[in-house]
């Protein structure tokens, strides 16, 4: 993609200053997210929740990211992003004040679900550097955003359990809402404004089918193991979120302004919107095995035997290669090529699920397989950003971006699900512990997957033309 004159004009300005400020703000709400994981005894404690209702506090939020983040890709197109990122980030931080304050469970959910807007962070950052940097310096920008909400995301597991034991929980909600509010007034003072980039119109009919549909879709999968995979509610439900979501496809390639145009990138999105659901699938199979694998009894004939700790250490590595692999995509790129790069970046995930097999009780092997699936997603998704930038233009790149990122969230989550479901299915006999078998079998799964995700990457043509 040629450098827009806008680029040229505030490169100076711009820079490293703002794609901090971006970045930051990704890694602290991924930060708040995963801080929460190991809190939520003390949290359902605090708001006198049900066992049930607690798990509004991750329900919520991902339900309200995929809702938004299309949306917020869309606003961004079309209006000033400086305009549309603080006012999404007063969203975020009224929602974050809300969790600290709550003493029941409303208050709680409703401040979770206002949260979910900040979900719609990383694409409004990814469209913001395509319209205010040069092409190279755009791409090394994606590769710090989605490298930071990986590091995130790891990074506070292990943060949360020193902050617990000499801070109340509300705290994993003062933090963050600190540092937010200073991002907030430096993002004031740093990012640029920019021109809009579109027509003003919003799809609001394709707004409220993909909302329907994913919301449909992603409550089926999350009830899915209490209802059953084969129970009517199940079945109807995912039924309708699909149909809902056909209706979506069918609006978006006929209407004149779409939320998100299916009609520009072709094939290469097509493509990198598959990896990202790969890529989703895959890790979150690994964020839901390693801390089951390492917190069971040897004698269970797998298992470390260790504490919550460990298995934070262990996951250490998904977060931190992750990072370090975002960054130096771009690099990788110029020097591969964009479809070896992508084909390329596959090979970890499929590594990462197959050498589980060999992980019973060698956290060496816990920890390698973490590393690569880190290696996988650093590389793959942002890999897929920097080639839906390529693919499409300036004005439709932050709703492409969150399209991407809300397919990969629905991959993890139909990860999660069957992952989870599959563990519950084969239990040991007298125990509460999966067997050996039943990993195994998720292991094959999300291995086809990453092979399917290789063989997609080669439908990728060999140069790719710019939007």
């Amino acid at each position: 993609m040629s450098t827009s004159p806008l680029a040229v004009a505030t490169q100076r300005s711009t820079g490293t200053v703002v794609t901090a400020v971006l970045g930051g703000v990704v890694l602290v709400l991924s930060l708040l997210e995963s801080m929460l994981v190991p809190a939520l005894p003390l949290i359902q404690q605090g708001v006198g929740a049900s066992t049930a209702s607690i798990t509004w506090v991750f329900t919520g939020l991902l339900l309200s990211g995929a809702v938004c983040t299309p949306l917020i890709g869309r606003l961004a197109d079309i209006y000033d992003k400086k305009t549309v990122f603080l006012v999404v980030l007063g969203v975020v931080v009224a929602g974050v004040l809300l969790s600290a304050v709550a003493t029941s469970i409303l208050v709680l959910a409703t401040g979770q679900i206002l949260q979910g807007a900040g979900l719609g962070f990383a694409p409004l950052a990814i469209g913001m550097l395509g319209d205010t940097q040069p092409s190279a310096k755009a791409r090394t920008g994606n590769g710090l955003i989605i490298g930071m909400s990986a590091l995130g995301s790891v990074a506070g597991l292990l943060l949360s359990g020193p902050l617990l034991s000499v801070l109340p929980y509300n705290w994993l909600y003062w933090l963050p809402l600190a540092a937010l509010v200073a991002l907030g007034l430096a993002a004031v003072a740093v990012l640029p404004s920019t021109p809009a980039g579109g027509d003003g119109k919003v799809d609001w009919m394709g707004a409220i089918l993909l909302s329907t549909g994913l919301f449909a879709v992603l409550i089926a999968l999350t009830e899915a193991p209490t209802w059953g995979w084969s129970s009517a509610r199940f079945l109807g439900l995912a039924a309708l979120g699909i149909a809902l979501l056909a209706a979506f496809t069918t609006v978006e390639l006929t209407t004149v302004h779409p939320l998100v145009d299916l009609r520009v990138g072709g094939r290469p999105v097509i493509v990198t919107c598959a990896v990202a659901f790969a890529v989703g699938w895959a890790t979150y199979a690994v964020y839901l095995a390693l801390p089951t694998i390492v917190a069971a009894p040897p004698a269970a004939g797998y298992g470390l035997g260790e504490t919550p700790t460990t298995a934070g250490f262990l996951l250490l590595p998904l977060g931190v290669v992750a990072a370090a692999a975002a960054a130096l995509t771009g690099r990788l790129e110029r020097r591969l090529g964009s479809k070896p790069l992508m084909i390329l970046s596959c090979l970890p995930v499929v590594a990462s699920s197959a050498i589980l097999f060999l992980a019973r009780h060698d956290g060496a092997v816990l920890a390698l397989a973490s590393g690569l699936a880190g290696l996988g997603m650093g590389i793959g998704l942002t890999q897929a950003m920097n080639i839906v930038s390529s693919s499409v233009p300036t004005e439709r790149l932050a709703s492409a971006s969150g399209f991407l990122l809300v397919l990969r969230q629905v991959g993890g989550t139909l990860g999660a699900q069957v992952s989870g479901s599959v563990l519950a299915g084969d239990l040991i006999p007298g125990t509460p512990l999966p067997t050996w078998s039943s990993f195994g079998a998720i292991f094959v799964i999300s291995t086809v997957v990453g092979l399917a995700a290789i063989a997609t990457s080669l439908a990728l043509p060999r140069r790719l033309a710019g939007a």
